[in-house]
């Protein structure tokens, strides 16, 4: 594997953690359909998915899911950046855009995941 000229990573890393958070985002999409329309107590209403999501163990999941799924995301579009986008500054501005957008949207998810409360709880 040739060394990155600029950095002087592999990139061995970001192919195996690339590997590794498919796999957990495909156990936890499985997990979250198995849990939610297979085990389910009856219908997907409103109040009982605001309950579930105010359980802080489906928090942690939630954030877990989170996490992978833009870890994912922002390592399979760099991939495409730094494959099809041959400028340096181009783009290594391309690639700081994706890691803002992913910082925006992870603080995004944990605002709004954390500020889930179960229905008719007081706040």
């Amino acid at each position: 594997m040739a060394l990155n000229p600029i950095s002087g990573r592999t990139g061995a890393f970001d192919w195996l953690f690339q590997r590794v958070s498919g796999v957990v985002l495909a156990v936890a999409f499985a997990a979250h359909f198995i849990v939610l329309h297979m085990m389910g107590d009856g219908p997907i209403d409103y109040k009982s998915v605001m309950t579930r999501l105010a359980n802080p163990a489906w928090k942690v999941f939630d954030l877990v899911f989170l996490l992978f799924a833009l870890y994912h995301a922002v390592t399979g579009m760099r991939l495409i950046v730094d494959d099809y986008i041959h400028h340096a500054g181009l783009r290594t501005f391309l690639t700081c855009c994706l890691w803002v957008l992913a910082v925006i949207l992870f603080f995004t998810g944990v605002v709004i995941i954390f500020s889930i409360k179960a229905p008719g709880a007081a706040g």
